[in-house]
């Protein structure tokens, strides 16, 4: 009986991504040509919003925001999330984040919907595949991002971790941090893998509990040590997953 209403839930689910991705970003689309592209804040709020809650909410899933540093709002900064989930997608865009934008793989493209909103909302879209050009399309964000005191949010795992155990960071995001002059601000998500493990499609309900931990200052970090920096935040989510 519970895998019948799981996969009826899914199914909802799906239908309502059918009706829910051509009218949000034909919406987005629509406010970003009235407005010549200056609604991209109100868009990634909204868009976020909506497309984020309805999933969860249709898949009987509740996020539980803990607050470690009451500041993590206060000024912009790198936000670094463990990736572990198809859920994360959802959970993260649904966190009402002041001024936030994503790093996302290019691949997004092959999705029509996607791209528009990826488009309208501003998000910094790379070739994962070249890291190089990755690195190029980064940069050449940098002076936007710092004009308009955008914090940017990203996976230093890089791709979904299939077991759920966290995986080694790469130093992209960290580089950016440093480049951009912005501390990192650990995001860990509990609870995602066990709702919905890897690449899966299928959402059990539950709660997720998303805890907003001290930003790390990396204006004093030196390039030539690095990794070490990498792996003394990496030690952090270790504890957090109790690995």
């Amino acid at each position: 009986m519970k895998s019948f209403i799981i996969s009826v839930r899914m199914a909802v689910i799906l239908l309502s991504l059918v009706v829910l991705l051509p009218v949000i970003s034909l919406f987005g689309l629509l406010v970003a040509l009235i407005t010549l592209g200056r609604a991209s804040a109100f868009l990634t709020k909204w868009i976020g919003l909506a497309l984020g809650k309805s999933v969860l909410f249709l898949a009987g899933i509740k996020i539980k925001e803990i607050h470690h540093d009451p500041e993590y709002k206060k000024q912009p900064a790198v936000f670094l999330f463990n990736h572990s989930s198809t859920l994360d997608l959802f959970i993260t865009i649904s966190l009402n984040l002041p001024k936030v934008r994503f790093i996302a793989k290019k691949e997004i493209a092959y999705n029509p919907f996607f791209w528009i909103m990826a488009k309208v909302t501003g998000q910094i879209m790379i070739n994962r595949k070249d890291s190089r050009k990755a690195v190029e399309q980064i940069r050449e964000a940098y002076d936007y991002v710092r004009e308009n005191k955008i914090s940017l949010m990203l996976a230093p795992e890089g791709t979904r971790s299939r077991d759920g155990k966290i995986k080694l960071f790469k130093s992209g995001a960290f580089r950016t941090a440093i480049d951009l002059g912005y501390p990192v601000r650990p995001v860990f998500i509990e609870g995602a893998y066990d709702l919905c493990p890897g690449s899966s499609l299928i959402f059990k309900p539950g709660t997720i509990n998303v805890h907003f931990h001290h930003a790390t200052d990396t204006s004093e970090w030196d390039k030539t040590r690095l990794r070490k920096h990498i792996e003394e935040v990496r030690e952090q989510y270790l504890e957090w997953a109790g690995e």
